[in-house]
């Protein structure tokens, strides 16, 4: 323990000035790699690894995450994901306060194990600011890379999450160059067997029952002075000034405080008067964020006892979303649809700890739909630890049908039939198909139109 007390503090208390100009920029990571050391890309990473008979070294670049401004909170929260979960380690790791790299707050903290003999340290550096925390893991059986990895943190500089400008509308919309046959479908209303109806509108869903109106607003991007710690009153204030306060004028907006949090809520409510008709609502506003972009989920109800009918926790206005959900017809599908995703994974042994390699996992789909119910599909990709990974082509062609929220193909796998849930997602840039394996919910492409 006294020895990973003596590399937390060597992490720390670094200094930011390692020779030589920076080699590589990853998230809001710029860094140089050691000299010798194998990097690959993980899906949301980058890891960097030096393996030889004797001993092994890893260290991992964790994208930034939205997060609170807790220091500890962040640090707590990311250990358990990428410690606790991740590696399956157990135990309470030493951690210590460093200084501040730019804007970002410094915390450090490891773990010293002992499995069969072999000793081996886990360290997790998190930097938290502008409303977002950052991870790096180290990971290693040999003090000797101690060193190495305090030059490292000393090549690190930290800048701003890049994000977007929002632009001046109201509301966000869909790109000016699509067609509008790209942006909408023949069924843009939905009635579920709950009471709610769903419709598509400029800019949003809106989703009613009774008396009480959902917006389901497309994303929007937040500015880069917003991403900023201690913010859930900006973020609240930046959306309602651009969706809500144009037709209700509130009488005080109250903004949820996060006391502590990893994943934080944004959210805001207010008695209100509706500017065009002089009529008195509660409105509220809850706001996810995914991707540099904030989905903001609008409430309007004739009065405080209706809307807490209807959601009586925030996290049930979250889950409005939802019903974002439209029916497939033949004559919206006709074209090219395509995907693609990827995913890895680091593997260490259990018994020694000593690194075990990468597996990962990418693919893309494509999907052709032709007028008179035709179809071809194309499905590429690649799995399993990466030196010796097995890739994989298929190709089919036959007949599509639908009815009722599903689609059938056929000639698929072995010349099987295979059904799937089908249903539109809309967005600013036009639908999302959701194609969902009836028989396997496993197997969901999420395809957008080429």
């Amino acid at each position: 323990m006294k020895r990973l007390r003596g590399l937390v503090g060597a992490i720390l208390l670094m200094g930011f000035g390692w020779g030589g100009a920076l080699a590589e920029t990853f998230d809001i990571f710029d860094y140089t790699p050691p000299q010798g050391w194998k990097n690959s890309n993980l899906q949301g990473g980058v890891m960097l690894a030096l393996q030889t008979k004797e001993f092994f070294g890893t260290i991992v670049l964790y994208a930034s995450v939205p997060a609170g401004n807790d220091p500890e909170q962040n640090f707590r929260g990311e250990w358990k994901r990428l410690v606790a979960e991740g590696l399956g380690l157990s135990g309470e790791p030493t951690t210590e306060m460093g200084p501040p790299n730019g804007d970002y707050q410094n915390l450090a903290g490891g773990l010293a194990a002992s499995q069969d003999g072999l000793n081996y340290v886990v360290l997790l550096s998190t930097f938290t600011g502008n409303g977002r925390v950052a991870s790096i893991l180290y990971i290693t059986t040999d003090e000797k890379l101690f060193d190495l990895f305090d030059r490292f943190n000393s090549s690190l500089k930290l800048s701003k999450p890049k994000a977007a400008q929002a632009p001046p509308q109201n509301v966000a919309r869909p790109p000016s160059n699509a067609p509008a046959s790209a942006r909408s479908i023949s069924t843009p209303t939905t009635r579920f067997n709950d009471g709610w109806v769903a419709t598509v509108e400029n800019g949003f869903v809106r989703v009613a029952r009774g008396e009480v109106v959902v917006l389901l607003h497309y994303g929007m991007p937040l500015p880069e002075n917003m991403w900023v710690m201690g913010n859930e009153q900006d973020r609240v204030n930046y959306y309602w000034s651009r969706l809500v306060a144009p037709r209700y004028k509130v009488d005080e907006l109250k903004v949820f405080k996060n006391d502590t949090c990893y994943f934080c809520l944004y959210f805001g409510e207010g008695s209100a008067t509706e500017v065009a008709t002089g009529a008195r609502k509660h409105v509220a506003l809850y706001i996810s964020f995914d991707k540099g972009l904030g989905y903001a989920i609008q409430v309007v109800a004739p009065s405080f006892a209706a809307f807490q009918k209807e959601f009586p926790n925030i996290e049930a206005v979250g889950k409005m979303y939802g019903y974002n959900k439209f029916a497939v017809k033949a004559a919206d599908l006709t074209g090219k649809w395509t995907s693609s995703s990827s995913a890895a994974g680091q593997y260490y042994n259990s018994i020694t700890g000593a690194y075990a390699g990468m597996n990962a996992v990418s693919t893309a789909d494509t999907f052709t739909f032709n007028q008179g119910g035709t179809y071809s599909s194309a499905h590429n990709g690649a799995s399993g630890f990466v030196g010796s990974q097995q890739f994989y082509s298929q190709k089919y062609q036959g007949r599509m049908t639908l009815s009722d929220w599903r689609m059938t193909l056929t000639n698929r796998f072995k010349d099987q039939t295979e059904t799937f849930e089908a249903y539109f997602e809309m967005t600013g840039a036009g639908p999302v198909l959701h194609l969902i394996r009836v028989d396997a919910k496993g197997i969901h492409y999420r395809l957008t139109r080429e």
